[in-house]
């Protein structure tokens, strides 16, 4: 414990340190502060009182100005200082004083002086000189050889002569400008409202603003300067009137001290680096007594570290090192523990959910939720992930590599679920069986987005491994009722017996009643998605059936935003891939065009009109990028040809191949490229139309429609047909009637 190096080490470090921060911080402080930042604030109190100076004398010119102009050019003026007094020309004198006060708010007041009958005509009436309140001023004009400009500050007595007194800057024009032979026009402006219009340009709280006559005596006596040094002064002499403007930085004392700094700042610097190497001696020591404390407490308690063993150590570190590395090594045991505890936690929570047993628990769900991060008002949407062929891949992989297998699965679905930035919680609940929770606080597009994401997984695991998936999606709802969102994705994808392995299977396909309605839009949308596909003109016909079989059948907005996610979700699974062009259309533009439709509409109407307008962009764009595509004219010329031969029971590529000199394989590359779909799908699909159409319009017999449909065997027709459409022919023509 003698041999305390890390004291030393830290004192000798933090001192250079220290000493350098101190020096430039003194050096940037004095040097920009006092030398930048003092000289910038004078110059810039000078370029203001030149502006006010300048604003001040320009606002005084145009009054002048107009009145001159008035005095040369107003004849109505003229005519009243010429002619005997008459109440018309009284009247038209005074509008003319009214309009002077109106056009410059500065003006206190305004009269004329009549010298002809020495009467005064101010706004409200017209009197003899003797009996005018400001009389005074009208005398002193008359006595002066010469017009001068503005006055200083005096003060002038109101319209009466009880009226209290203004203090006013004045202005006596002669009439005519040179003789003054008619009379006077009187000008007077409040000394209150040149001092607003300075306040008006500065603040206050900053800068000091005062006007002198050419005597040198204040317009504002209110307004004190505090300081009497002239450097954070600023004066501007006005040509025109002769005032002196002076305006002063509020600055206080440090501003002065800023200023006139010298010895006082060289004081501070050397008291803050004494100050500085004192406080570094003292935090140095105080923050090593911890650690001193820490040795003694080791030295203590340790039974396996013997004292005799630090006497070859340099320093005390090697004592706490051998104390901290048995430490870590329990540390990583109980470490392993706990992420065995937190795996059966998790574990145990999930199934929680799942049974729901936390609906009536609700302070044991408030805990977990707060240890799992989940906020209040979470939405939770179940999936089933479940390995199609189980008992085969059992067969075919010993038990080792169905573990790898369900790791890679369960690794992929973590990874698809991080790139989309997507809260899930994943189990195993069966052997075959995967269940996935979607968690978001947003619950808009919570279905949607699990779809996608359900699709990504399912597409993957079909290319790279080899075996495939199915996946049953519930729908959403909050914590209470994640049992039900669950129970509907078990149901969903126990339904793949019926409706087909490696695919994904809604709540929406499966509910009770889709054999009905909810088939139908099913179907009308998978029509739209197919001719918007193809670029065909029906796609707008199915999809006007599907708005007005929602409005009649008055579906609710939850059924409809449900719906109208599942044909964004078929849209954007049919155009992928198809064209880097319309591609980047879609999750550039269109896709968010038809979320934020359906978001910002009220009514049907307005949904069904904003979905038509975004659609056929996209049908113009594909026509647009068709008509420009290799071998387009050719299989236009090819579909029209399997649209008319369709239910000829030899058509295949072959026969396509012989009559149009193309060979097969190339033939089926066009038609998944061109198309959409490889040839026997566009086939059936032709097929399954028309047959559908056959069942609803005629009697006839399955025997006999599968002959006119193509097909040479019933039992044959009658598989695919299933197979395509989700029910028995018969059955389908059941649910028409």
């Amino acid at each position: 414990m003698k041999n305390n190096t890390y004291i030393k080490r830290m004192m000798f470090s933090y001192l250079p340190i220290l000493f350098l921060t101190i020096s430039v911080l003194i050096f940037i402080f004095i040097t920009i502060l006092n030398e930048l930042n003092v000289r910038n604030a004078i110059q810039a109190n000078k370029v203001t009182t030149e502006y006010i100076s300048n604003m001040m004398d320009n606002s005084l010119k145009t009054i002048d100005t107009d009145a001159r102009k008035l005095i040369d050019t107003n004849m109505d003026l003229q005519a009243f200082l010429d002619s005997p007094s008459d109440r018309l020309l009284n009247y038209a004198a005074s509008n003319i004083l009214s309009d002077m006060m109106v056009q410059h708010n500065f003006i206190d007041s305004v009269y004329f002086y009549r010298a002809k009958d020495k009467q005064v005509l101010d706004q409200s009436k017209i009197r003899p000189l003797d009996e005018f309140p400001d009389r005074s001023y009208i005398t002193e004009l008359l006595n002066q050889p010469y017009s001068s400009n503005w006055s200083s500050p005096r003060f002038k007595k109101g319209s009466y002569e009880e009226d209290l007194t203004i203090k006013v800057i004045s202005l006596g024009r002669k009439i005519p400008i040179n003789t003054g032979s008619l009379g006077y026009m009187v000008i007077n402006v409040k000394v209150d409202a040149l001092s607003k219009f300075i306040d008006e340009m500065i603040d206050r709280n900053l800068t000091n603003a005062q006007i002198y006559d050419d005597q040198h005596v204040p317009f504002l006596p209110e307004v004190a300067f505090a300081s009497s040094n002239k450097g954070v002064h600023a004066e501007v002499v006005s040509d025109y009137t002769g005032w002196t403007y002076q305006t002063e930085i509020k600055g206080g004392k440090l501003y002065s001290i800023l200023l006139n700094g010298g010895l006082f700042w060289i004081f501070s610097i050397l008291c803050a680096i004494l100050l500085a190497v004192g406080s570094t001696f003292y935090v140095t020591r105080r923050n090593y007594k911890p650690i001193e404390a820490i040795l003694h407490r080791i030295d203590r308690f340790s039974t396996t570290i013997k004292p005799a063993d630090l006497k070859n150590d340099k320093n005390e570190f090697a004592f706490i090192d051998q104390a901290i590395e048995r430490l870590i090594t329990n540390n990583m045991a109980f470490q392993e523990k706990q992420q065995e505890d937190l795996t059966i936690r998790r574990q145990q929570f999930l199934q929680s959910l799942l049974n729901g047993e936390y609906e009536a628990e609700k302070e044991i769900w408030v805990q977990e939720r707060e240890h799992y991060a989940l906020r209040e008002g979470t939405r939770f949407i179940a999936a089933i992930l479940e390995m199609d062929h189980y008992v085969q891949f059992c067969l075919k992989y010993n038990q080792k590599d169905q573990s790898l297998f369900k790791f890679v699965v369960n690794s992929v679905v973590v990874e698809f679920a991080e790139q989309h930035k997507h809260q899930i919680m994943i189990e195993w609940i069966a052997k075959n069986r995967l269940v996935i929770l979607h968690m978001s606080e947003e619950e808009q597009d919570l279905e949607h987005n699990l779809l996608k994401l359900a699709e990504q997984i399912r597409s993957w695991i079909a290319d790279q491994l080899d075996f495939t998936v199915t996946i049953g999606i519930g729908t959403a709802t909050d914590a209470g009722n994640i049992i039900r969102s669950f129970q509907e994705a078990t149901h969903a994808v126990n339904r793949k017996v019926t409706l087909g392995i490696n695919q994904i299977i809604d709540t929406i396909e499966v509910q009770e009643g889709t054999s009905s309605e909810w088939f139908t839009y099913l179907q009308w949308i998978q029509a739209v998605v197919r001719q918007v596909r193809q670029a065909e003109s029906g796609w707008l016909d199915h999809l006007v059936n599907l708005f007005q079989e929602m409005r009649t059948q008055g579906l609710s907005k939850e059924d409809i935003d449900r719906l109208l996610h599942y044909l964004i979700f078929q849209m954007e699974r049919e155009l992928e891939g198809i064209m880097p062009e319309i591609d980047k259309h879609w999750h550039s533009s269109m896709k968010s065009d038809l979320l934020l439709g359906l978001e910002q509409s009220d009514t049907l109407d307005q949904i069904e009109a904003s979905y038509r307008q975004t659609i056929e962009k996209m049908v113009e764009q594909l026509l647009e990028l068709s008509q420009n595509r290799r071998h387009h004219v050719l299989m236009k010329e090819i579909r029209s040809f399997v649209a008319e031969n369709f239910t000829d029971p030899n058509l295949s590529l072959t026969l396509l191949s012989d009559r149009f000199q193309v060979n097969s394989k190339y033939l089926s590359q066009l038609f998944k490229e061109e198309i959409g779909e490889n040839f026997s799908d566009f086939l059936i699909t032709l097929r399954m139309e028309y047959a559908k159409k056959l069942l609803i319009e005629t009697k006839e017999n399955v025997q006999d429609i599968s002959e006119r449909t193509g097909y040479t065997s019933s039992i044959s027709f009658s598989r695919v047909f299933k197979k395509w459409v989700g029910m028995s022919p018969g059955q389908y023509r059941e649910s028409q009637q």
